[in-house]
């Protein structure tokens, strides 16, 4: 369960569902749209119809529906915070935790292996 129905499921409202199921989509499509951004697409920039420029609406709308509890909506939080004004001027970085999370898993080193005592 995403933490958008969580918040919807606890509020109870069919306003609160019908936002969860909003914010959810929105999620997909903001990981999509940043992954794309970061494979270096150049048919895919930043316009005011990407995920980015809903970001500070849905917040708005989270806060109103989930009063505090939108405070743990941290990915939309990000997204709607003055950095996602870089990505809708053209300036497609995103963070470095946003990076992360496309990269490889790391592999950790094979245990150094002790000398055997006989």
């Amino acid at each position: 369960m995403t933490p958008y129905a969580m918040l919807g499921s606890h509020i109870g409202t069919h306003e609160a569902a019908s936002l969860s199921s909003r914010l959810s989509a929105w999620h997909d499509a903001m990981v999509a749209h940043e992954r794309r951004l970061r494979a270096g697409l150049t048919d895919d920039v930043c316009h005011d119809e990407c995920p980015h420029a809903e970001a500070r609406a849905l917040l708005s709308e989270a806060l109103q529906a989930f009063g505090s509890r939108a405070q743990e909506l941290t990915f939309l939080r990000s997204r709607a915070d003055d950095d996602s004004r870089r990505h809708r001027s053209g300036n497609v970085h995103p963070p470095a935790y946003a990076q992360a999370a496309d990269a490889p898993p790391r592999r950790r080193p094979a245990p150094a292996s002790s000398p055997h005592h006989a």
